[in-house]
């Protein structure tokens, strides 16, 4: 505001120079009339600028005054009804989470809201606004930080943290506390994915001493992606704190199923840009993605195998009616299960559960001599 009246001001008094140089050598027109009668042009530019310079004059206070409060207003949440929500679902994704605590944007909108742990929203409007009122009921002691073994867990494509909801409980039921990362998986890139987990994992604190991954589906390639971001980046390195991983039917070498169901008006409004990515986009996608150079295990479903006939026509070989066996497999897996598990219930199924836990503490799915580890040589790409 001040450079706009000083300008003004410095092109004012600039043309009422020339316009008094002007009075004083032509006082009269040839045709008789004054400078009072037919102003000149650099007179009436004067006056216009005059005219502006009065008016920015008097809203610069108010202006500067408003830009202040505008500052101070992005400290204050919005007036909030403390109501329950669902969560975060389809629509929003966790930006920071403290002992269940978790502040959450928007993927429509933009803006973000602070949900306690039992999904009610405390907070809402800008990002600054929420973390001042999550610093003030963590100072109150209402929210409780992390520490010791914590698991982060990944929903997959069009799910929500409910359908991780039973690992959860398993988890803590085994002494891990747990994150349930709640993400707009269909809203956004995996990129944008990847740099939200990051934030949540940065942010950990110290007490945290180990960080353990449970991805299903796309999770997992979310969390593929958040590795290769750590390896390719010069100023930030993987947690070192980072310790095991399980993979549940995750597309490692694409979706089959996507591409063919990629040019479906259905599919594309139902998946959005993730699913494309799975689907057309895989083969730029894959560039972005690394073997986590960490222990990890994978399980899938082994549906079409002579011990379970009724798997997906659609699918080559055995799988879990969504996934392929072959398109879940990445060389350099710990441990490698198999059973005729359904994609979308896998991760609820009392095996797959224990064996979770088991892969987490130890390393293996079933045991120590019945390991079954995928080995670094390439593998064949699974069928287009």
């Amino acid at each position: 505001m001040s450079f706009l009246i000083n300008f003004v001001g410095r092109h004012a008094l600039r043309l009422r120079a020339l316009h008094r140089s002007s009075q004083a050598n032509n006082t009269l027109h040839p045709g008789g009339s004054s400078l009072l009668t037919q102003p000149t042009w650099s007179g009436r530019v004067f006056a216009k600028l005059l005219l502006l310079s009065v008016v920015l004059i008097c809203f610069a206070s108010p202006c500067g005054a408003q830009e202040k409060g505008q500052q101070e207003a992005e400290a204050q949440s919005n007036y909030n009804w403390k109501v329950a929500t669902l969560g975060g679902t389809q629509y929003w994704t966790d930006i920071s989470v403290v002992g269940g605590w978790r502040i959450q944007k928007n993927g429509y909108w933009g803006h973000f809201r602070l949900l306690d742990n039992e999904n009610v929203r405390q907070a809402w409007g800008s990002l600054k606004a929420c973390k001042v009122e999550l610093a003030a009921h963590t100072k109150n002691g209402n929210v409780n930080s992390y520490k010791g073994n914590v698991v982060i867990l990944l929903h997959g494509l069009c799910r929500s943290w409910k359908s991780m909801n039973p690992m959860a409980e398993h988890l803590k039921s085994n002494g891990y506390q747990v994150i349930n990362f709640r993400y707009a998986s269909s809203r956004e890139e995996v990129a944008i994915h990847a740099m939200r987990l990051r934030g949540i994992v940065d942010s950990l604190p110290d007490a945290v001493t180990e960080i353990n991954f449970v991805g299903h589906s796309l999770g997992n390639i979310v969390v593929r992606h958040y590795v290769a971001d750590c390896n390719n980046s010069k100023s930030l390195d993987l947690d070192p704190r980072i310790n095991r991983m399980v993979m549940l039917g995750p597309p490692n070498q694409g979706s089959r199923m996507a591409r063919i169901l990629k040019n479906s008006v259905a599919f594309k409004m139902v998946t959005g840009a993730s699913g494309a990515q799975l689907s057309s986009g895989f083969h730029e996608l894959e560039s972005h993605l690394a073997t986590p150079d960490f222990p990890f295990g994978i399980v899938a479903g082994n549906l079409g195998h002579e011990d379970a006939p009724w798997g997906n026509i659609l699918l080559p070989g055995p799988d879990d009616f969504t996934v392929s066996k072959k398109e879940t497999m990445l060389p350099g897996a710990t441990d490698f299960l198999v059973r005729p598990l359904v994609h979308t219930t896998m991760m609820r199924q009392e095996e797959v559960l224990e064996a979770t836990v088991r892969f987490l503490k130890s390393g293996y799915f079933i045991s120590a001599d019945k390991v079954n580890p995928i080995g670094a040589q390439p593998l064949q790409k699974a069928k287009q």
